[in-house]
C-alpha cells in the first residue's frame, strides 16, 4: 500500500472544500456566470474529405484547415495536419449537455458516412470545453456525450481554461 503525503492530503481537502462551497451557491448546476461551455466534433488528417463531408452532410464547419496553411488569420504558424471542426453554435452560457445534444442531432443522420471518413482519418474526437472562473472546474460528460462517442467511435478531449 502506498503512502499519501500530508501535503497532498491538505491539497485534496482544500479542493473538496472549494467544490462544496461552489455546489452550495444558489445557482442552477452548470448554468452560472462561473462557467462557459462549448463542444465540437473534430476530424484530423482527412483533408481529402473536407469538401465531401460538406456536400454529403450539408454541415458547415467552424474551422477547415489543410496542412501547411496558417493556423489563424495573419499567423506565421502553419498547421501540421488537416483539421475539420464542427462546433456547436449555441450560446456559451448554456449547459454542456445542450451543446452535445446539438452535435448529436446534427451528426446522427450521417453516422454511416462519417464512420467511413473517420476510418481513413488520422484521428477524430468529441472536444468538450469549459471556460471557468473557478480554480478547479468540474466538467460532466452526460448521456449525450456517451451516445455520440459510441455512435461514431470517438475519443473524448477535454479543454479546460481557468481565468
Amino acid at each position: 500500500m502506498s503512502h499519501v503525503r500530508a501535503s497532498l492530503k491538505r491539497k485534496l481537502s482544500r479542493i473538496r472544500k472549494r467544490q462544496e462551497t461552489i455546489s452550495t451557491k444558489k445557482f442552477k448546476r452548470h448554468t452560472s456566470p462561473f462557467f462557459e461551455y462549448d463542444a465540437a466534433f473534430r476530424i484530423g488528417g482527412a483533408g481529402q474529405f473536407h469538401e465531401q463531408i460538406g456536400a454529403v452532410t450539408g454541415l458547415v464547419p467552424k474551422t477547415v484547415r489543410l496542412a501547411g496553411q496558417p493556423r489563424w488569420p495573419n499567423s506565421k504558424l502553419l498547421a501540421k495536419e488537416d483539421v475539420w471542426v464542427l462546433a456547436s453554435p449555441l450560446d456559451d452560457s448554456l449547459p454542456l449537455d445542450d451543446h452535445v445534444d446539438w452535435l448529436l442531432q446534427a451528426l446522427t443522420p450521417h453516422a454511416g458516412f462519417l464512420k467511413e471518413v473517420i476510418a481513413q482519418a488520422a484521428w477524430a474526437d468529441l472536444c468538450l470545453g469549459c471556460l471557468s472562473q473557478v480554480p478547479y472546474p468540474v466538467i460532466v460528460a452526460g448521456k449525450s456525450s456517451t451516445e455520440l462517442v459510441k455512435l461514431l467511435d470517438l475519443e473524448i478531449a477535454f479543454n479546460f481554461t481557468c481565468v
